[in-house]
């Protein structure tokens, strides 16, 4: 019966990997014919699609993960958009027992979850506001020098993700989300309920908005420009008691503060640091270096951090390359030295992008 078993795993991984395909090529050829027709109120679409292959040097995993979003505009100021994501792996067991996860798709199998879905309201060309479903990953810690690196912390300090239940990958939550953009400043606030899931039925649906029992977390941010350079600095609170160690109801604050300084036209240095100041948090701070440098088509950058969560500390590393292929195709390797508390690992990643 083993090699019936095999046969059909071999099957099933086929299967998917021609289904995700599929997917991709459809969306695309989508794509291209709304952008083709001049008409402002044709839906857009938009597919992203990872797959990338992990190694301990001992042992492998296989992660994918395929998110797409559609934008639908309904007038001149209202939009309403929806999208969800899915993800195959296959071995659920973490590769290696690290505190920040040093992959942002680490995840379990997950055959459909609802991450956007609401309505846009661009009041005008400065000011606009969202409501319904939202990760804040679409908002925040996602510019494109620290969206360069695959370490889990640079899409949300362990300030935020270890100590709530954010809504961040692969949760979602409901909420309010608006934003101020003019010249060289940005400023976005948030509402979110206390709680996130990925379910679309039950108590653990994602258009769970109960303030008493969950609780609600609110968070912030003010970006500054200058020329290619970008500074931001930013804070969360969260009012409940649905914490990890279900504490009673209190006020949480958490802040922020990181930069992207260019010192020449290819070469960005980054630096990040994010404190949480209430007692019961797991973590209380976080603290980041690194740089990114432009090469043609190639991005090269290295990032370090540290942070301790529940008096264990970590210190990781990364070095990673991404060489952009065309628009919208890419392959990346990815190499992770990480201690965490008396252990040591090595971790080499290759990962794929395709983004249409």
């Amino acid at each position: 019966m083993q090699p019936i078993s095999r046969n059909h795993r071999h099957m099933n991984r086929i299967l998917k990997t021609v289904v995700i395909l599929m997917t991709i090529l459809t969306a695309g050829c989508c794509r291209m014919m709304a952008q083709g027709d001049s008409t402002s109120w044709r839906p857009t679409f938009s597919i992203s699609y990872k797959t990338e292959v992990q190694t301990d040097f001992t042992d492998s995993r296989w992660h994918n993960e395929l998110e797409a979003i559609i934008n639908i505009p309904l007038s001149r100021k209202f939009t309403f958009s929806i999208g969800g994501l899915s993800h195959y792996t296959d071995d659920e067991t973490p590769l290696v027992d690290d505190i920040q996860i040093f992959s942002n798709i680490e995840c379990w199998d997950e055959k459909f979850a609802l991450m956007l879905a609401g309505f846009t309201w661009q009041i005008n060309d400065r000011h606009s506001l969202f409501a319904g479903v939202r990760r804040y990953d679409e908002d925040y810690f996602c510019s494109e020098d620290i969206s360069l690196f695959t370490n889990s912390s640079c899409g949300g300090f362990p300030t935020l993700t270890y100590n709530y239940y954010v809504p961040t990958f692969p949760f979602a939550a409901m909420g309010l989300h608006y934003k101020y953009d003019y010249k060289d400043i940005t400023f976005q606030a948030s509402l979110y309920n206390g709680l996130s899931y990925n379910k679309l039925t039950g108590r653990a649906n994602v258009f769970r908005f109960c303030p008493k029992t969950d609780g609600t977390y609110f968070m912030s941010q003010l970006e500054y420009r200058f020329e290619d350079s970008h500074y931001y600095f930013g804070g969360s609170l969260y009012y409940g008691d649905k914490l990890i160690d279900d504490e009673p109801y209190s006020l949480r604050p958490t802040l922020w503060t990181y930069a992207e300084q260019y010192v020449l036209p290819n070469l960005c240095l980054l630096g990040a640091y994010s404190h949480a100041f209430s007692k019961d948090d797991l973590c209380y701070n976080f603290i980041g270096v690194g740089a990114r440098y432009i090469l043609g088509p190639a991005e090269f950058g290295v990032f370090t951090d540290y942070t301790r969560v529940e008096d264990i500390p970590e210190r990781a590393t990364e070095f990673t390359c991404k060489l952009n292929i065309t628009d919208w195709l890419s392959v990346q390797p990815v190499f992770h030295l990480i201690h965490t508390d008396q252990d040591t690992y090595h971790v080499g990643m290759m990962r794929l992008n395709v983004e249409l």
